[in-house]
């Protein structure tokens, strides 16, 4: 128990404490002395004590490895861990070894053990002599430790993940059978998704286990597995952030006056939704195509059609509920008005404003782009007005306009913006 008093020094020190400083009514300065230098064990009552003087948790005094030098530590091995080669492994190993041996606990331990059990492997599959150097080297000793400490610390992707290592190792050894079962084991524990990483997991081993069930001749169980694999990874979108990315890009290029660029990135949405083959997303790419069409490419005739046949399909559509669907369809009517604007159908673009205004939401605050990508159906409200001789109405519309984007002054929707008041106003 030397170690409890050599933490309780280097905490002291590091927080510029004197002995005094720690010492209370129940615990003396003799009797911090001795602690500090090994020559008395603390009972949990004074341990306790000395932990509210220091301000630490008590686990940071009775920790044979200070949690800081974990995380060095760690830190150092999974940089070694992702450098090629083989010698990176091994120091990696070297690093690690000495202090599993002291059978240490928390995140930082489990991840320890895990990456100490995937180096072990890594060198029985490509490097058998220096895997054999090692004295210690079951790693299913290891992957199971952490697997017990990611479970206390109920971190169950974690622990999925482990399971997915054992069972790529039974899959390596053609044990199919074996592959199978723990895979099966591992999906009953998965009980909550609720994450990108175990949502990642499940997907990966459906398709682990589907291959291992083509590999034992049961294609029909196999395919299955896949067929929930891809329904599971297209209605919970693992990858929509990627596609929100190129969407994203696709706009800054537009806004940029760079077209070129910007339809790289359209193109790269458009080949996402196509594999995803989800409905939502689908309509989220066509509503902003309408939009970009109408906009930026000044192909008015394209937009109408695709605004149209996207109002279509939402209202054909069964997976929304009614009143989910009327909300929804409102920024696509929205839509299809200024496309009408743009086509000098004033009329019908007007009653289609009146009847699908766009508002706000009051208890969130949108960001800056989709705030302003609402907003200006006001200005395209406004050339209506304008044209069908309610000038009024038109100037206080496109004005709304204007104030609303001041914060993108150079934005090319803020540049329309001012541009429709000039004209309203030139009367």
């Amino acid at each position: 128990m030397t170690h409890v008093g050599e933490n309780i020094r280097r905490i002291r020190t590091a927080k510029n404490m004197t002995i005094s400083d720690v010492a209370n009514e129940h615990v003396s300065r003799g009797m911090i002395s001795l602690i500090e230098n090994g020559k008395t064990q603390p009972s949990i009552e004074r341990l306790q004590h000395i932990a509210r003087q220091l301000d630490v948790d008590i686990s940071e005094l009775v920790e044979e490895v200070p949690r800081e030098k974990m995380k060095s530590t760690l830190k150092q091995a999974i940089e070694l861990w992702q450098q090629p080669g083989i010698q990176p492994k091994v120091d990696a190993a070297t690093l690690l070894s000495p202090i599993l041996e002291k059978e240490p606990s928390g995140y930082e331990a489990a991840r320890m053990y895990e990456i100490y059990a995937r180096i072990l492997y890594h060198l029985y599959v490509l490097a058998i002599d220096q895997y054999n150097e090692i004295e210690e080297n079951d790693w299913e000793v290891f992957i199971g430790e952490a697997i017990n400490l990611y479970r206390d610390l109920q971190m169950d992707w974690r622990v999925i993940e482990c399971q997915g290592f054992l069972a790529d190792i039974q899959f390596d050894k053609a044990n199919y059978f074996g592959t199978v079962e723990i895979i099966d084991q591992a999906l009953e524990e998965l009980s909550v998704m609720d994450s990108l990483e175990t949502k990642s997991m499940y997907i990966k081993l459906l398709g682990t286990k589907a291959i291992a069930l083509v590999s034992l001749g049961q294609y029909g169980e196999a395919h299955k597995q896949l067929d929930d694999a891809i329904h599971f990874a297209r209605e919970q979108l693992v990858m929509d952030q990627y596609y929100n990315l190129l969407n994203l890009r696709s706009f800054f290029y537009y806004d940029s006056q760079q077209p070129e660029k910007a339809r790289e990135y359209v193109e790269g949405c458009s080949l996402f939704v196509q594999l995803i083959k989800h409905e939502s997303l689908s309509f989220d790419f066509e509503l902003n195509q309408v939009f970009r069409e109408e906009f930026y490419e000044k192909d008015y005739l394209k937009a109408l059609a695709i605004a149209e046949q996207l109002i279509g399909k939402i209202e054909a559509s069964v997976k929304f509920p009614k009143e989910v669907k009327g909300e929804f369809i409102t920024m696509p009517k929205s839509l299809l008005a200024r496309v009408l604007t743009r086509l000098e159908r004033y009329e019908e673009a007007l009653s289609l404003f009146e009847e699908n205004p766009i508002i706000l939401p009051e208890r969130i605050q949108l960001n800056p782009i989709d705030a302003a990508l609402r907003v200006l159906s006001n200005s395209y409200e406004a050339l209506c007005h304008y044209h069908l001789g309610n000038p009024k109405k038109a100037e206080e519309l496109a004005r709304s306009t204007v104030e609303q984007l001041h914060n993108m002054p150079h934005s090319s929707l803020y540049h329309f913006g001012r541009e429709v008041l000039s004209k309203v106003m030139s009367k």
